[in-house]
């Protein structure tokens, strides 16, 4: 079993933090199969920081398979003796969509966390309480940026200075510039969704997100008529804030699935 991890927009594969290893041992585990998770980062992120962004979700979807490729030793069009699984958070849930839309033989599965697409309303994909946090942190140094965000992204106050320390090493190592964080914006704001059916499917959302509507993800369940679970005070980064949680949610769908 291989799980791709996307992240979404402006952060890269640092950002899953701890959650990574806790899913592949899990997975392991209960299923009692091998579980190898690949984190692709785009570029303008991570370890292609200092290339420039891709300007649409469909160019970051064939950067995400050739970077598949490149984790597998062969591509997906070849047997590779084990199913595919998307994750994709935010605007990596967009790329994990068009990923099926146009590749469906290569994938098992997929699962949506916090995600939104261009064709519901902006109010939906932005809350109008998070518009001044995200212009204002444009505008803003790397230090005072990161912060501001965090505390957009996560509810869990208890852990905001040690989380803060771990984005500040990342960024410090790998900074994103405000040309990649506009260009990704666009591209997410214009993704819409082709496909009309998908058989295996699960979202994950936020009920406190205060970044995303959750309106978003129920209309997604509804649409691809797949399970949705809320977790009831996490905040839009639900694998930083609830790792255990999103895990446990994972397996017990695969445990379900024919």
């Amino acid at each position: 079993m291989h799980f791709v991890l996307l992240r979404g927009l402006a952060r890269e594969a640092g950002h899953w933090l701890e959650f990574p290893a806790q899913l592949r041992q899990q997975l392991c585990q209960a299923l009692g199969t091998e579980c190898e998770v690949h984190c692709i980062d785009f570029p303008g992120c991570g370890e292609y920081h200092q290339e420039t962004a891709l300007t649409s979700v469909s160019a970051m979807t064939d950067h995400a398979r050739t970077e598949l490729h490149v984790h597998l030793g062969q591509p997906l069009s070849e047997s590779i003796g084990a199913p595919v699984y998307l994750l994709g958070i935010s605007m990596g849930g967009m790329v994990a969509l068009d990923w099926v839309q146009r590749f469906p033989q290569e994938i098992q599965g997929l699962v949506l966390i916090n995600s939104s697409t261009g064709n519901q309303p902006f109010w939906w994909r932005l809350r109008p309480g998070a518009w001044f946090t995200m212009l204002l942190a444009l505008t803003l140094p790397l230090r005072q940026r990161e912060a501001l965000v965090l505390r957009k992204v996560s509810n869990q106050l208890a852990d905001y200075q040690q989380r803060l320390q771990q984005w500040l090493a990342i960024q410090q190592q790998r900074p994103v510039s405000r040309d990649t964080i506009i260009t990704m914006l666009q591209a997410a704001a214009s993704f819409i969704p082709q496909i009309s059916h998908f058989p295996q499917g699960l979202i994950l959302a936020s009920k406190q997100d205060r970044l995303v509507s959750i309106r978003a993800s129920e209309a997604l369940a509804q649409r691809f008529q797949w399970p949705l679970c809320i977790h009831p005070t996490a905040g839009h980064d639900l694998p930083m804030d609830d790792s255990h949680w999103v895990v446990q949610q994972i397996t017990q769908w695969l445990q379900k699935a024919p």
